[in-house]
């Protein structure tokens, strides 16, 4: 009965149509499962529509009458529940039961094909008319526009808090990824690394990342904060900014190593292995100024009031944190003020350079320097050739005699090596670092030139 209602449904109105369109409906009811069986006998007995009647009965139809959808719920109720036949005797009565079920059988299909009919009539849509006007359906949007504005818009509970490093407690700069999985900033971590090679947190080994000086950047991290977080984000990097600027200064806060005695144009290679002064390269390379100070200490004031400024010429690192800096020295200064930053010593600065003289004092200071230039040159030739080649591998040769010997600021560059080079103690040296004047330089290395030669003779 069911499968009747629905084919019903789907014939056309017009019955000449029907044979038309019939082998369409069949090809669209045959894929479903619990039609197949009844799909197949109405292909082999054409258009009748006398077939057993479906296990689930078909929705309601909403344009029947209640009375009507009634009397048909009644007459389906008493056809899905036969009177069972027990014994031969009651044969006669149950033939009986049956005749009446086939006719109310027959009158609840007459109902139930009025009921079609009128739902057919009311279903029916006829042509448009042209000047009635229709609302304009809104198009759909793209399935992904949603994700998208919901990707785009910051949740409610996000908050700059939640992307502060853990070491400096402000918002990640440059943030990298351990192999541990925790995050901080570049700069943080590294220093953390100059003391121990462990994890902040979990105290996780983090020597591979000592050894090589890569780390994993965290991208994602870093493209949360520009989109979400754009203020915040912005104050961070200027305040970055702003100290590496500070940093780069080479008058005021300059990084000072307290160490050894250092002179212009003299190579002076340096083994850094304590945490502070790690800090103190790293920036000096980050910054690009690849400059710092180098003083001798000094037991009342911390360091001498006399340095000389030296550049970075290339850093060899090692895996447990070492490095073997090879720097050359620049420029003399002399110490203004003294201070500290972050476990090393700095100094506000003023550079030095030699007074130029004219005329009849020029002349003697050329007839000067030659002299004390073959007197250095003589000394050098007589030493051991064991200590002379220490000398050459430690500070190279002898540089060349300059054809006017203040063209340089600090002088002519073979008077520094020499100095660097004569067995004299560093307060004995220091002296020559603060003298403005080269004819008193070059007096006082032909009087320590004269009593090394009294002393080996």
């Amino acid at each position: 009965m069911g499968f009747k209602l629905l084919l019903s449904f789907f014939s056309p109105s017009v019955p000449g149509e029907s044979q038309e369109h019939f082998p369409d409906i069949l090809k669209l009811l045959a894929p479903h499962p619990r039609l197949k069986e009844h799909v197949e006998s109405m292909a082999t007995e054409g258009t009748s529509h006398n077939l057993p009647k479906l296990p689930q009965e078909s929705r309601e139809l909403p344009h029947c009458s209640s009375q009507e959808e009634a009397a048909a719920a009644g007459d389906r109720s008493s056809l899905e529940n036969p009177v069972k036949v027990e014994g031969e005797g009651q044969e006669g009565n149950g033939k009986g039961q049956a005749g009446d079920q086939e006719e109310k059988g027959d009158a609840a299909s007459a109902k139930a094909g009025k009921c079609q009919e009128k739902k057919r009539k009311r279903c029916q849509f006829g042509p448009q008319d042209p000047e009635v006007p229709t609302k304009a359906r809104k198009p759909d949007p793209p399935a992904n526009q949603g994700a998208r504005a919901a990707v785009s818009a910051p949740l409610p509970s996000f908050d700059a808090s939640d992307l502060e490093c853990s070491l400096c407690m402000r918002l990640f700069y440059e943030p990298v990824t351990t192999p541990c999985g925790h995050t901080f900033c570049l700069k943080c971590l590294e220093r953390c690394l100059d003391h121990n090679a462990k994890c902040p947190l979990c105290k996780d080994g983090l020597s591979q990342c000592l050894a090589s000086r890569k780390y994993s950047k965290n991208v994602i991290m870093e493209e949360l904060i520009a989109k979400f977080l754009p203020e915040e984000f912005k104050e961070r990097r200027r305040l970055y900014e702003e100290e590496m600027e500070e940093l780069s200064n080479l008058n005021k806060n300059v990084p000072i190593f307290v160490c050894t005695m250092a002179y212009p144009t003299v190579p002076c290679p340096l083994h850094i292995f304590e945490p502070c002064y790690r800090l103190m390269i790293r920036r000096c390379i980050e910054t690009g100024t690849r400059q710092f100070g180098m003083c001798l200490g000094d037991p009342v004031k911390g360091f001498a009031e006399y340095g000389c400024i030296l550049e970075i010429r290339n850093v060899q690192f090692f895996a447990d944190g070492r490095s073997v800096v090879d720097s050359v020295g620049k420029r003399r200064f002399r110490v203004l003020h003294q201070g500290q930053r972050d476990g090393y010593n700095t100094a506000d600065i003023e550079y030095i350079e030699d007074q130029k003289v004219q005329g009849e004092d020029q002349a003697e200071l050329m007839g000067l320097h030659n002299c004390v230039y073959e007197q250095a040159s003589s000394w050098f030739h007589s030493l051991k050739t064991s200590l002379k080649n220490r000398i050459l591998n430690h500070f190279g040769p002898m540089p060349e005699k300059d054809a006017d010997p203040q063209v340089s600021p600090n002088g002519p560059a073979w008077c520094w090596w020499t100095l660097a080079v004569l067995p004299l103690e560093s307060r004995a040296q220091l002296p020559f670092l603060a003298m403005r004047s080269l004819k008193d330089r070059l007096n006082g290395i032909r009087r320590v030139l004269a009593f090394i030669s009294r002393n080996q003779n």
